[in-house]
């Protein structure tokens, strides 16, 4: 401790400091009051031990004016004599202690002992009371910023909050109950009556039901719909939730929380509106709609679907599996259909010809799309959308019997021509027979028979021509290799392109697969392509080229491909030449050769193809399915 000795006898003093330090205590002395003042104002002391007895201040004023300036310092008063008086003087300024000169070491040492003990005690309770003054400015501080945070929380909530006292009367009208009711806060608080909120007797069944168990039990209320009265007199929908309020046991409020449900229930009648929209649309669709879940049980079967099955909704949607609605294996073949990118993408299917299983047995050709639907990535359901396809396929049947009549008439009246000019033919031969054998002319005998053969030659090519053309049986198919086909047609033809001088080029794909064909429709087509193109070479001029080719074309199947260097073809005679008993070949042809090739290709599934120019070749290519 810092100790300030002040006594007028310097031997006191000297004796004093001796005893004071060899204690461990660090020690002023001064001797005289005003000394003592300077000094205790300056190194602010611990300790004061003042004697009584001074020259220039009175001892008690001493002590006054020392508590005056630092309250918890110890003061110690040393006298002469012990009187009363003093020591009741002392003891109101808080003096530690008050001791008899002579001053015994015994008693100096109590006296700084009990001062110290002082001092610690005086230091634990500021540094309690200082904790304790900080704990409360915290608590103070968490309980306005928690006050402020929940007076706002309630304030600024879009859920309107109203609590009421026991009497009925608002005490809390925060702004969304201004919102919901059109009250403001002063109203509602001065001169409104919490059964003033709802149609009369509302209010009475509410404060039932939150004494009741039914929603949420005693005491609470829970997402109870209801219907409130605003200021304009109109009924509004709320979700109202509400507790009871304790304190020590007795009830002192309700608090109710007003979720406005107009925007709810107008949305509910929009989703409602729309689902009935959405639902007759597809209960009233003239194609089928059905959807299954992914284990295959049929969710959903529309007036469309009935029609074309012959099942009930009813029937479907009691547990009948979407496998039953195809020919074996068919389900599962446009699920993975569905599943791959042929038809419209992965996990779509557009525009598929299929048949459809009805209840009877029987077989409805249909036209299927498809699509699956999707929650957070993962499958729930497939949707097929059915269109029958019966009265579709009549009418094709229909319109190809008509159009096959109409290529009736078209090529009974063109027939007729040709067997007209040849039938001219053969009168112009048998009238120069008959007068070869009436004047016994054996060269005119043999132009004229010569000539009536060709004309039967030539009858004998339209018919079989139109034979042909006229087939409407399905191609036999079976496994062949194209490549074989090519080869057998250039052997064929290889002399009669050598008396023309041109070279027949093959231009073969080793790697071509085999393909399920009719050989000889497509000999045939060959044969054809390969005898127009010789044929295409002017007859007077020798030389030219003719390559035939064979391509694997990957996805979109194999090729065959018949290229000359001939003549050409104007646009125009390009957009002919398919057409039945069209010919450029004058009296040589039939003009059914191309009309031939072309539905020969057709029947198979494929096309053909011609790009030509004057001048400069033709080429024809025919593109067939794998």
């Amino acid at each position: 401790m810092k100790i300030l000795l002040i006594d007028n006898n310097e031997q006191t003093r000297k004796d004093l400091e001796v005893a004071v330090e060899s204690d461990g205590h660090a020690v002023f002395a001064a001797s005289e009051g005003g000394e003592g003042l300077e000094i205790f104002a300056r190194e602010l002391p611990d300790v004061v031990v003042v004697d009584m007895g001074l020259a220039d201040i009175d001892g008690i004023d001493l002590v006054k004016r020392v508590k005056e300036q630092n309250p918890e310092v110890q003061v110690v008063v040393t006298s002469e004599s012990y009187e009363v008086d003093l020591a009741i003087q002392a003891l109101q300024y808080d003096v530690t202690d008050l001791v008899k000169k002579p001053i015994s070491k015994e008693a100096l040492a109590d006296a700084l002992r009990r001062s110290e003990e002082r001092l610690w005690k005086s230091d634990k309770l500021r540094a309690y009371v200082e904790n304790l003054e900080g704990l409360i400015r915290d608590t103070t501080a968490e309980l306005e910023k928690r006050h402020e945070l929940e007076h706002n929380l309630i304030q600024t909530s879009m859920d309107g909050i109203i609590a009421n006292d026991r009497k009925g009367n608002i005490i809390i009208f925060n702004e969304g109950a201004e919102r919901i009711y059109g009250y403001t806060r002063e109203e509602a608080i001065t001169s409104l009556h919490v059964t003033q909120l709802y149609s009369e007797g509302v209010a009475r069944k509410i404060k039932k039901m939150i004494y009741g168990p039914e929603f949420g039990g005693p005491g609470r209320l829970i997402n109870y719909e209801t219907e409130i009265l605003t200021k304009k007199g109109e009924n509004h929908p709320i979700l109202l939730s509400a507790t009871l309020l304790y304190e020590e046991g007795r009830e002192v409020a309700t608090v109710g929380y007003f979720k406005d449900m107009r925007e709810v229930k107008r949305l509910e009648r929009e989703l409602v509106t729309r689902y009935e929209f959405e639902h007759n649309l597809v209960q009233t669709s003239m194609d089928g709609i059905i959807a299954n879940d992914p284990k295959g049980n049929i969710i959903i079967f529309n007036e469309g679907a009935e029609h074309i099955y012959g099942y009930t909704a009813e029937e479907a949607l009691s547990g009948m599996s979407v496998t039953k609605l195809y020919p074996k294996g068919d389900a599962k073949r446009i699920k993975k259909l569905t599943y791959s990118d042929d038809y419209g993408g992965s996990g779509r299917l557009v525009n598929c010809e299929a048949k459809a299983l009805t209840k009877k047995g029987e077989l409805v050709p249909i036209l299927l799309s498809a699509t699956l639907l999707y929650e957070e990535g993962k499958e729930v359901a497939m949707v097929g959308y059915f269109k029958d396809m019966r009265q579709l396929k009549r009418l094709e049947s229909e319109l190809i019997e008509s159009e096959r009549m109409a290529a009736m008439g078209r090529a009974t009246a063109g027939i007729a021509h040709g067997v007209k000019n040849i039938l001219h033919g053969m009168k112009l031969g048998a009238f120069m027979v008959d007068k070869g054998l009436e004047k016994e002319k054996a060269d005119l005998l043999r132009k004229g028979w010569n000539l009536v053969g060709k004309n039967i030659n030539r009858i004998s090519r339209m018919t079989l021509d139109m034979l042909s053309y006229a087939r409407s049986s399905p191609p036999l198919r079976q496994s062949c290799s194209l490549n074989d086909i090519v080869n057998e047609v250039c052997e064929l033809m290889e002399e009669k392109a050598k008396d023309r001088q041109i070279q027949l080029i093959r231009n073969l794909d080793p790697s071509l697969p085999l393909v399920q064909v009719d050989a000889e429709g497509i000999h045939s087509c060959l044969l054809n392509l390969v005898t127009n193109a010789i044929e295409a070479f002017p007859e007077n001029i020798s030389g030219g080229q003719i390559t035939v080719s064979s391509r694997d074309e990957a996805d979109t199947g194999v090729s065959l491909q018949v290229k000359d260097t001939g003549r050409g073809m104007t646009k125009e005679l390009q957009e002919q030449v398919f057409e039945h008993l069209y010919s450029t070949k004058g009296a040589r042809g039939t003009g059914l050769g191309l009309a031939i090739t072309q539905k020969i290709v057709r029947e198979h599934g494929g096309t053909i193809q011609l790009v030509s120019e004057p001048n400069k070749g033709s080429c024809f290519t025919i593109l067939l399915p794998k």
